[in-house]
C-alpha cells in the first residue's frame, strides 16, 4: 500500500493505518523493530516529518513505542498499556460506569428501606 492522493484522509493518517494494518495482521511482529523513519519515507515517498507524525499517532494508540537511539518497536502485548489513550479512556469510563453503579446500588438501598417502614 502507499499514500494516495484521491484519500481524503492527510498522509500522515493513511501511514498510521498502512503501518496498523501491517501490525495487526502480522506482518511485523510484536517487539519488531520497524523501520526507520528515512526508509519509511522513501517508502511512501513523502517527508520524513510526515512519517514521525504518523509514528506519533501510533505510538497515542499504544501500537508502538519509541526507544530513544534505538527506534520504534511495535508493542508486545506483555508491555505496558497503561501510557495509551485507548487505555486512559477506558480506565475513564470504567470509573464513570463504577460510580453509576455505587450510585444505584446506594438508590436502591435507600428504596427498599422505605418499602420495609412503608410494609409494602
Amino acid at each position: 500500500m502507499s499514500v494516495r492522493a484521491d484519500d481524503p484522509r492527510p498522509p500522515k493518517v493513511q501511514v498510521a493505518a498502512i503501518l496498523r494494518d501491517e501490525i495487526t495482521s502480522g506482518g511485523i511482529a510484536p517487539g519488531q523493530r520497524l523501520d526507520s523513519v528515512r526508509a519509511l519515507a522513501l517508502r511512501f515517498g513523502i517527508a520524513s516529518q510526515t512519517v514521525t507524525s504518523a509514528l506519533k499517532i501510533l505510538i497515542e494508540e499504544g501500537v508502538i513505542r519509541s526507544v530513544p537511539n534505538r527506534g520504534y518497536f511495535v508493542q508486545s502485548p506483555t508491555d505496558d498499556p497503561q501510557g495509551s489513550s485507548e487505555y486512559q479512556a477506558i480506565v475513564k469510563r470504567l470509573d464513570e460506569v463504577s460510580e453509576a453503579v455505587r450510585l444505584l446500588t446506594d438508590r436502591v438501598a435507600d428504596l427498599e428501606g422505605t418499602v420495609r417502614r412503608d410494609g409494602k
